[in-house]
């Protein structure tokens, strides 16, 4: 039981999103099981390519230039081009752009969810705590902020997908993405007060999906 509450508490936010995109936002339930299926389906590539790249001797230099090189090429690059690739079988017909960018947003947190029991389960392996609070503060810290970042540059994929269907291409979405992420995960890796800017780097992803939102709804319009 000290193990299985954890687990279902990575699942807590996909949960509340999923009940309110079902009743709030009209959503299909298949569309957000389909949604929720492509964000297990990420995990999969994610891991073993990070896995091995991991290897390569560049990223265990500790400099901080080589940190940051790493942080935004094994997980922003990596990550968010396999968000990137299976994000294209996500549900389109007869969604607005607020609709698809609601379901990017699904997709993204499942993955982060499903990721974060990934990173539950190799904390607990290198924790002697069993059962303890140590147990859920990996789990809470990541719910309120990598679940965030994975759900937001989702959104600006989302937004790049949803206008890459109609012809229509903006890379610097990608861009956005991937810098954002790399960025995020640089200064979440730190112990000391640096941590907290990547609180910045979540507010100002959500600041971009919302502005790139409108930018792009109005052209739809």
């Amino acid at each position: 039981m000290a193990l299985i509450l954890p687990i279902l508490l990575c699942f807590v936010p996909l949960l509340a999103v999923f009940v309110v995109l079902v009743f709030w936002g009209k959503m299909k339930v298949l569309h957000l099981l389909w949604a929720l299926g492509a964000g297990l389906l990420c995990v999969l590539p994610v891991s073993v390519i990070q896995f091995f790249l991991g290897m390569v001797p560049v990223f265990s230099n500790q400099n901080l230039l080589f940190i940051l090189l790493k942080s935004v090429l094994l997980y922003g690059l990596i990550e968010e081009l396999c968000k990137l690739g299976i994000g294209f079988v996500l549900p389109k017909k007869n969604y607005t752009t607020l609709q698809f960018l609601l379901i990017s947003f699904f997709f993204g947190l499942s993955l982060g969810c499903f990721e974060s029991i990934i990173y539950f389960l190799d904390h607990l392996q290198k924790s002697s705590a069993i059962g303890g609070v140590l147990l859920y503060k990996p789990v809470f810290t990541r719910m309120f902020t990598s679940d965030l970042i994975h759900t937001f540059c989702s959104g600006l994929l989302g937004l790049f997908i949803y206008n890459a269907r109609q012809k229509d291409f903006h890379v610097s979405l990608i861009f956005l993405a991937v810098v954002l992420h790399g960025v995020y995960d640089f200064f979440a890796g730190f112990a000391n007060s640096f941590k907290y800017f990547s609180l910045a780097v979540i507010l100002f992803a959500a600041i971009e999906c919302r502005v790139k939102y409108l930018i792009y709804n109005r052209k739809e319009k």
